[in-house]
């Protein structure tokens, strides 16, 4: 049972017709164009070296091994020693030594820099590295331990990015012959609580409230919309974590906001009629990169993931509130794969199969077998609108605070997006450091279903990526492409 009667033609009942949304030509702010060429130089091959972090092969406190793979397999030298790094087991804490780092970028040594006492940390004696001519840090936003800052406590920090954004534009030769995965600042910028204030007047964002400070008009809105739904996010969590969807009438949401005094978070309206397959609610994983803030370079890869809810979508008081029900509502694997819900999971769903994957192109030869007038253009230039202004806002925010190098960092962020019944993309949220790593090969104590469509995702995305910066186009690659890209660019005034 598809997502809707409304799906159904009223002459032709065995064939289904797709309500779209179709932008005027005049509203489209992008045209759906492949990038012509990469966006860096390539290097010597001599000179491909990637930098993972330190304590990477013991506790894959990064990508993990598949960026290794990945790289290796596309002619990179890979090393995990931008710096020297230790991994504690028993306390599951990386320790960096991150001065080391800092003293190459300034040409020094750390004895130079720091003195005798500072080039000694933890009883090890920083040593001098050596800056090769050419260098790819695959370094963002991580957890580990400086020795004497924080406290002395392992906490996510992002030094590698904040000394490449310092002391970059001093590094030899040309800047595109140094590129580090990050740009300093994201994660705050892309809190639900930033974005939501960003971007709360966008017809593809939808209506929310930022609590506490709006907890007094939310509460007025709940009063003049009594059948409206609402679902709750935290500012800053993933995977789903602490979220719940409400009737604006429920008397435990009026309470709970009229007592609650702790942290920020948002109430989002929801989108109550979501697109289905096979009765089934889902969101589309798009991956969005950008490569230089001014003028603003950014793509959106024709790619992506469908994942899905995994017990069939209903609107009922026992999926709801206080009885809230996340495999119903929420497709996050994290939620969807529990003891409680393993029949669930594993079980055959139409179009779906076990699991709760499938590719985006699988979706879009869903839509067409459904309706074969279907443009899936309809849907990719909806993503590639909002992926404009998402990344206008990203590429403004980070200039307001950082002086960033051109053509020295790159980031690729997760967009979330959902697809109503009417084919309007709709924004949920953008995440940084999206997992691209290998997937749980057993998942709840029986074979991971998703395992090999995931693997395939993720790969083709890295060997994407690499293939966009055009770093390594010296070396013959067999995987990877442009044209898996459309180019995220304000269209030029007639």
């Amino acid at each position: 049972m598809e997502s809707s009667r409304l799906l159904r033609k009223r002459r032709a009942p065995s064939r289904a017709t797709l309500r779209r949304v179709k932008p005027r030509r005049g509203e489209r702010l992008v045209e759906l164009v492949r990038p012509g060429q990469p966006v860096g130089e390539a290097w010597p091959v001599s000179d491909l070296r990637a930098f993972d972090a330190p304590t990477e092969p013991f506790c894959e406190i990064n990508y993990g091994p598949l960026l290794r793979d990945v790289l290796r397999a596309r002619g990179w030298r890979y090393s995990c020693e931008p710096c020297h790094g230790v991994y504690d087991k028993d306390s599951d804490r990386s320790t960096f030594y991150i001065k080391e780092f800092e003293a190459c970028l300034r040409g020094k040594t750390p004895l130079q820099l720091f003195g005798k006492e500072g080039a000694s940390e933890d009883g090890y004696r920083l040593q001098t590295l050596k800056l090769p001519r050419h260098a790819l840090w695959m370094l963002g936003r991580l957890p580990y331990r400086v020795p004497g800052t924080a406290r002395d406590q392992c906490r996510d920090r992002e030094d590698f990015v904040q000394l490449v954004t310092e002391y970059g534009a001093n590094l030899p030769g040309k800047p595109g012959n140094y590129r580090i995965a990050k740009f300093p600042g994201t994660e705050r910028i892309l809190f639900k609580t930033n974005f939501s204030k960003a971007f709360k007047d966008k017809a593809w964002y939808p209506k929310t409230f930022i609590l506490p400070e709006d907890k007094a008009e939310f509460l007025k809105q709940l009063r003049v919309q009594p059948r409206s739904l609402w679902i709750g996010k935290p500012r800053n969590e993933y995977g789903g974590a602490g979220i719940s969807v409400w009737w604006a009438s429920d008397t435990t949401l009026k309470r709970g906001l009229r007592e609650d005094q702790k942290g920020r978070s948002i109430m989002q309206q929801y989108l109550a009629d979501p697109f289905l397959i096979g009765g089934y609610k889902f969101h589309m994983r798009i991956h969005l990169v950008i490569t230089n803030l001014s003028p603003l370079e950014a793509f959106v890869q024709e790619n992506g993931q469908c994942l899905f809810a995994t017990k069939p979508y209903r609107l009922s008081d026992q999926t709801l509130g206080k009885n809230f029900d996340p495999p119903v509502h929420v497709t996050n694997m994290g939620l969807n794969a529990v003891a409680e819900n393993k029949d669930n999971f594993l079980k055959e769903k139409p179009v779906i199969g076990k699991g709760q994957q499938i590719r985006m192109r699988q979706l879009m030869a869903h839509l067409a077998s459904l309706d074969p007038n279907f443009d899936k253009a309809v849907i990719w230039q909806q993503i590639v609108d909002i992926a404009l202004e998402t990344s206008e806002y990203i590429a403004q925010s980070i200039s307001r605070r950082f002086k960033v190098t051109p053509d020295q960092h790159f980031e690729i962020f997760g967009m979330d997006l959902m697809l109503d019944k009417k084919m309007k993309v709709w924004m949920c949220e953008v995440n940084t450091d999206p997992g691209l790593g290998y997937p749980d090969k057993e998942v709840l104590g029986s074979p991971n279903p998703d395992y090999k469509k995931e693997l395939t995702a993720c790969a083709e995305t890295l060997h994407d990526l690499l293939a966009l910066l055009g770093l390594d186009a010296n070396h013959e690659q067999s995987q990877g492409s442009l044209r898996h890209w459309f180019k995220v660019q304000r269209k030029s005034l007639p």
